[in-house]
């Protein structure tokens, strides 16, 4: 059986490159999971905000489980790891409980647990498996725990009938970087042999085309009017908005209360200024112009846009 990578991207999902890319990659590597030989993993990652679960949601909501005469099929698995994890038996107890089996109580025998997870991902149909916040059950030091870590993501990707792909902060590329300092591990134990490149996601430069289609897709899917470059100071507004959280920002602004009534500017300020007192932390609002004159919106994308241009500039 093939898998093909879903194609209605711009019905639902930021149009932005990198993360079309990532989605892009997540479909590539699903695609990927019933070739017996060479399937690949992949990792996305980046600061704190800048959509990488959003992505993953997004991918995952395509292919939603099935409900089967005598049991339900998950195509999609995801997980995120909320706590610290550094043993593999812990880790595999947590997936084994999400997938809706209580593991074995106290100690058990040497690959009891590897044996219970793999059949379940087996009878639960499972062909891609979604790791978020990786970085949590990946320890900060090089040893023999971490190495052991390592090692079984390896054996995963080798032998499990589903790919696999990791979502992390920007330490999460320990994973892939992991005894290339010290040798501690050689070509067989390294993970970056089994992986597809790498997404970093990174915020959005503003006054963009990318920008502008940013906003255009969650107005978009709460089916209120468009707007264009030309409509700088509503674009700057959100963009400070944005600087707080990223997407996670744009997500409650857009996407956690009924926007249905809005058909105009007017009513659109007024309610993304609600919803920020609701769903934000910062203490000006950025939609309220008593709290933030338009001179103190324009100052301070002007001086996060040199920044970020800076930085690209910088990775380039």
């Amino acid at each position: 059986m093939v898998v093909s990578i879903p194609t209605p991207v711009d019905t639902f999902i930021v149009k932005h490159t990198l993360v079309k890319h990532a989605h892009e990659q997540i479909g590539r590597v699903h695609q990927m999971c019933h070739l017996p030989n060479n399937k690949k993993g992949v990792l996305i990652y980046g600061k704190s905000g800048e959509g990488k679960t959003y992505i993953a949601e997004c991918y995952a909501a395509q292919f939603p489980p099935v409900k089967e005469v005598d049991h339900i099929r998950l195509p999609i698995f995801t997980y995120r790891f909320q706590e610290a994890k550094s043993k593999v038996d812990d880790i595999l107890r947590l997936l084994i409980t999400e997938l809706g089996v209580q593991p074995p109580i106290g100690k058990v025998a040497a690959g009891e647990l590897d044996k219970q997870f793999r059949f379940l991902i087996k009878t639960r149909g499972v062909e891609l498996i979604i790791l978020d916040e990786i970085q949590q059950v990946f320890p900060a030091k090089q040893g023999k725990i971490a190495l052991d870590m390592l090692k079984y993501f390896c054996a995963l990707l080798d032998t499990l009938t589903c790919s696999i792909v990791f979502i992390g902060s920007e330490r999460a590329m320990r994973l892939l970087t992991f005894g290339e300092v010290d040798k501690t591990v050689d070509d067989n134990e390294q993970l970056s042999r089994r992986m597809l490149r790498s997404v970093k996601l990174h915020r959005i430069l503003p006054r963009t085309q990318e920008w502008v289609d940013c906003i255009n897709s969650f107005l978009q899917q709460i089916s209120a009017p468009q707007i264009g470059i030309e409509d700088k100071e509503l674009l700057d507004r959100l963009y400070v908005a944005y600087m707080e959280r990223s997407f996670s920002t744009l997500d409650g602004l857009f996407m956690r209360e009924d926007m249905s009534h809005i058909k105009d500017r007017h009513t659109l300020m007024m309610r993304l200024k609600a919803n920020f007192y609701i769903y934000s932390q910062n203490v000006n609002n950025p939609f309220d112009e008593s709290e933030y004159s338009y001179r103190a919106i324009d100052a301070a994308v002007t001086h996060e846009y040199q920044k970020l241009k800076r930085e690209l500039k910088t990775c380039l």
